[in-house]
């Protein structure tokens, strides 16, 4: 892999970069990841004559060709295509696939050699127990696990073909194209209008009135299901909203920069049932425009809102697939033990 950019100096970028790295990042989590004996769900290793030697970090990988085949499904999934949501017209089409991933921290590392697909267009569920690696596999698609001092990532993630740690990925278009919601609500402290209507700004080449703004700040408010409840209160603080109408302003704000891809870090983690509810139902009316992939420890949300699924342990993914497929009649029997709660 060739040599990372240096990472933007954007305030904004940093500003969430921090509150996302507070929020997510566990070291004993992580620990766990690596290969903690003390972890109860640790799974040996299967040594392999290509079996690296512990302690070896993997080669970088060359430069990504984004040759048509590296971004075909992997097997585990294109099994599962014959039957796919009605809102994905092709599932072989993929906006993310993810090769071989291996992220490590200070040498311990979290994934290995991960490879996963996103369907244009689909949902899809990333679960596991506490320190699987999922937060780290979700901040390492745009690029945000890179911000960590002792980070090493190798391998590939391609967003329509192109790996998004190529040399000269502009990482300001990246994050537009790529966007994300936190495990908690952080909203600007600014009003609600302008909340909304700061990437619209940013993307701007002259600064734009308020009055030319409204239109697109309406509909994507309304697109996030909060128009109805501030419409009238535009220039009310964001801070002062509940917990779950922060949530739905954040994920407001990331669609106001049109995106192909949202990262949802378990967004209704810190939510009430009822709020959790409106952020479900809002995950649903966006699939099929655009491509969600979620992170969260609820299977039974899981179960309602993914199209695929991929369950990860220790690092590796397990089982992926179409989530119904994964949830009810699952091919191995780790993954028939955690969805059926004998751990996680």
């Amino acid at each position: 892999m060739e040599p990372m950019d240096t990472p933007s100096n954007d305030p904004t970028d940093e500003r969430a970069a921090r509150q996302e790295w507070r929020h997510a990042h566990d070291r004993t989590s992580d620990l766990q990841a690596a290969g903690n004996p003390t972890d109860p769900t640790m799974v040996p290793p299967v040594a392999t004559a290509d079996a690296e030697p512990a302690g070896t970090q993997a080669a970088p990988p060359a430069a990504s060709t984004a040759t048509p085949a590296a971004a075909q499904p992997t097997e585990r999934i294109a099994k599962s295509m014959t039957e796919h949501p009605a809102h994905v017209p092709n599932p072989s089409d993929l906006v993310l696939a993810i090769r071989g991933l291996r992220v490590a921290f200070s040498g311990n590392e979290i994934l290995h050699g991960v490879d996963i697909d996103a369907p244009r267009g689909a949902v899809v569920a990333l679960v596991g127990p506490s320190g699987c690696g999922k937060t780290t596999l979700l901040r390492s698609i745009n690029r945000l696990t890179e911000l960590a001092p002792t980070a090493s990532i190798n391998g590939e993630i391609q967003l329509d073909g192109q790996n998004v740690y190529d040399r000269g990925t502009d990482l300001n278009l990246l994050r537009r194209r790529i966007g994300m919601v936190f495990q908690q609500p952080n909203p600007f402290p600014m009003t609600i209008f302008d909340n909304v209507a700061f990437a619209m700004r940013e993307q701007a080449k002259t600064r734009p009135s308020r009055s030319s703004l409204m239109p697109a700040v309406q509909d994507v408010l309304q697109r996030a299901g909060l128009w109805d409840e501030v419409k009238d209160n535009l220039d009310r603080n964001a801070l002062s909203l509940s917990g779950g109408q922060q949530q739905r302003l954040c994920i407001a704000r990331t669609l106001a920069a049109n995106p192909e891809v949202i990262l949802m870090d378990e967004p209704c983690s810190a939510l009430d049932p009822r709020s959790t509810a409106r952020i479900e139902e809002l995950i649903i009316q966006l699939a099929g425009s655009l491509t969600v992939v979620i992170v969260t420890h609820n299977l039974a949300q899981a179960k309602r809102i993914g199209d695929y699924a991929a369950y990860l342990l220790n690092g590796d993914v397990i089982e992926q697939g179409l989530a119904r497929k994964v949830f009810e009649d699952p091919d191995q029997q780790s993954t028939r033990d955690f969805v059926s709660g004998m751990f996680g």
